[in-house]
């Protein structure tokens, strides 16, 4: 997450809420930095946390949708592979805009329904397999609801570097293999070909940006 850790307000002593936090991974990192962190996650109580966070009387287990956040008190919220998953995304980004404090950094990561991967595998594109994905955003779309929600400056960006199985695991679905009961990733045969296949995927993506299936996105109050 360079970008992100690029784009975070220059102090010291950050209020951060991570929505969707998972294991809390990035944000058990942010905390040993010093920052003050926060975190919603509607599966919190099935994760095996990270040891640094497990005390935290800031962790929430409700959905974003459900969150009542305070206003004026954080100066980064940032979402990994989140915004797919939301039912009404337009409320909740209402929500974190009044959330943040003036300055303060809303980052994105989500699939790209620009991608060229969609149109190159179709139906067997790896992140229509999921199916807690409600809607994928474009550039442009996701540029127009965070402005009506209130934000003023917004960037995207094209990363080569996330989600490197998905050229592979879109492969094997396209072929017709069996994805199993728990998708492509839990298909133990595929283990040593998206290792060797990792860097051959980096290497398109460098030569075809628009290959890449993820988008970053950035909007400060």
């Amino acid at each position: 997450m360079r970008n992100l850790r690029r784009a975070m307000p220059a102090r010291e002593r950050l209020d951060v809420l991570e929505i969707g936090f998972g294991r809390g991974i990035l944000l058990s990192e942010l905390h040993e930095q010093g920052h003050h962190v926060s975190g919603i996650d509607p599966g919190m109580l099935e994760r095996d946390l990270a040891e640094s966070l497990r005390h935290l009387d800031t962790l929430r287990a409700e959905p974003a949708e459900a969150a009542n956040l305070e206003e004026h008190s954080f100066d980064l919220i940032y979402g990994i592979h989140v915004v797919e998953h939301l039912q009404n995304p337009s409320e909740v980004f209402r929500s974190i805009y009044r959330a943040l404090r003036p300055g303060g950094l809303l980052y994105i990561m989500t699939p790209n329904a620009r991608s060229r991967g969609l149109q190159l595998f179709r139906e067997a594109w790896w992140n229509l397999e999921d199916p807690t994905h409600v809607r994928f955003f474009s550039p442009r779309s996701i540029s127009i609801m965070l402005r009506s929600a209130g934000f003023g400056r917004i960037g995207t960006r094209i990363p080569i570097w996330d989600s490197l199985t998905v050229e592979v695991s879109s492969l094997f679905r396209m072929r017709g293999g069996d994805p199993g009961q728990h998708g492509v990733l839990s298909v133990r045969a595929l283990m040593p070909l998206y290792a060797l296949l990792a860097p051959v995927a980096l290497c398109a993506r460098a030569v075809w940006p628009e290959l890449s299936p993820s988008m970053e996105v950035m909007a400060w109050k």
